[in-house]
């Protein structure tokens, strides 16, 4: 099933990963060369997937093969047809998994690369396809069994970027994507929009990424207190601000040090009524459910 989301005026595409085999459009002969040179990640900052996406529109990695392919698809408010691109992970010639659905009027991006997400002697897979402030990015594990680690549709999280770190010294890589759920509040632009970051980590028995914010507090409220220091000293106290500081303590967990926060610093009248809106968003947000709970938000 496929979902319209519009994003400032571009159309977004969300479809489900389609593990049918059906047939695709044929390829040349898949590349066996190895991925793109991956750079030691640093302790200083996240780690972006530009060092790791190859070049080439085809991998391979034991018996499994990704590859890039393109077609032309209707878009709604666009007249004519847009070539897009999208990806198929095959083993021996069988389509696995189809990595597609998010473009818009001037088509998309499709990236592919292999990396120890795990911090084990095996690489996983990983699929970006993106748009202007849009995106859908999954990770595969490929042994010993294939396994979608992580899909950022999940959560509906996610644009252009998708970031890693090893946050708890563990090994692993966390994975960092932007929430997009509060596009368009309040009449916000894009740069005012808040887009709380949100912290994966691998869990072991669930065998996927989760939203771990909460239990990686140190990491998820960072510099806060010199975030709240330059708000409540500066002249012009805007509400995007006020609600970027309020959601990040939301998604650490701290729901009730958030509003005392935000009821503390907004003085408007309309207090209640933006309040209700963020709460609205909240309850039907996936990553805040899996951190509070379905009926957490009264």
């Amino acid at each position: 099933m496929k979902c319209l989301l519009k994003y400032s005026g571009f159309i977004l595409l969300i479809f489900s990963v389609n593990c049918a085999s059906s047939a695709v459009p044929r390829q040349s002969e898949v590349s066996n060369q190895p991925s793109a040179s991956i750079q030691t990640e640093t302790k200083d900052e996240p780690k972006q997937m530009n060092d790791i996406y190859v070049q080439a529109d085809s991998l391979s990695e034991g018996d499994y093969s990704v590859i890039k392919l393109k077609k032309k698809v209707k878009i709604e408010e666009t007249p004519d047809l847009t070539e897009v691109s999208y990806a198929v992970l095959k083993r021996k010639n069988k389509v696995l998994v189809k990595f597609d659905g998010v473009y818009f009027g001037l088509g998309n991006a499709t990236d592919f690369g292999l990396f120890s997400f795990l911090g084990e002697n095996d690489r996983q897979l990983v699929v970006s396809q993106t748009i202007p402030r849009g995106g859908r990015h999954w990770i595969v594990d490929l042994s010993p069994d294939l396994r979608i680690i992580y899909d950022s549709a999940d959560y509906s999280v996610g644009r252009e970027d998708l970031s890693i770190y090893d946050i708890d010294g563990d090994g692993r890589f966390e994975v960092l994507q932007e929430d997009t759920a509060f596009y368009g509040f309040d009449g916000f632009s894009m740069a005012e929009t808040p887009l709380p970051l949100v912290i994966f980590r691998y869990d072991e028995k669930a065998g996927k990424y989760l939203p771990a914010n909460h239990l990686l507090k140190d990491y998820a409220l960072k510099n806060i207190d010199t975030q709240i220091n330059k708000f409540t000293s500066g002249n012009n106290h805007k509400l995007s601000e006020l609600l970027d500081i309020t959601l990040r303590y939301i998604y650490a967990g701290e729901e009730e040090k958030a509003w005392m926060f935000f009821e503390s610093e907004y003085k408007q009248p309309d207090k209640e009524a933006v309040k209700s809106k963020v709460k609205a968003i909240l309850k039907r947000n996936a990553v805040y459910k899996f951190i509070y709970g379905k009926s957490k938000i009264k």
